[in-house]
């Protein structure tokens, strides 16, 4: 008759411990949601620096255009930016990560003289459940969007 005391604490059990193991289950894979974007996002900048690289110094004279500027450069400073966020030259379409935005993108030569070009991003990654976490009351809600900041250096060909 032990066992009739013992019915359905299995289920009150799996109802205290649910939502943590929930909380658990979604925080890992927003974790690694986010290490996929960061690093989709460093292969990006890569790969478009790479290009800049190649075609910033359109007149080959040793020296990179001062400032350097579409003018300058045959427009390599926007298609660099449209091939790092929709993966090609053309402006518009959607972008690779969502909400990565060609205003996100800075590039510039550092130090100036030296044909050493940064390619930098930063990205502002929000969760797929939502960019804040209630606290029930317990404290003040927490922002969970933070942003993914990368940068590549090249030297000009």
């Amino acid at each position: 008759m032990h066992f009739l005391r013992q019915k359905g604490v299995a289920a009150v059990e799996l109802t205290i411990l649910l939502p943590l193991l929930l909380l658990i289950v979604f925080a890992t894979a927003e974790f690694g949601r986010a290490m996929y974007q960061y690093s989709t996002l460093t292969l990006l900048v890569r790969d478009a620096a790479r290009y800049l690289a190649g075609t910033a110094d359109t007149r080959q004279t040793g020296n990179l255009p001062n400032p350097l500027t579409d003018a300058g450069c045959g427009n390599c400073i926007t298609e660099t930016k449209n091939l790092l966020v929709y993966g090609n030259m053309a402006s518009g379409g959607t972008p690779l990560l969502n909400g990565l935005s060609t205003a996100d993108v800075t590039i510039l030569e550092s130090p100036a003289g030296s044909r050493r070009l940064v390619v930098s991003v930063s990205y502002n990654w929000q969760p797929l459940f939502g960019d804040s976490f209630n606290t029930f009351g317990l404290g003040d809600t927490l922002d969970l969007s933070f942003n993914l900041n990368t940068s590549y250096a090249v030297t000009a060909l």
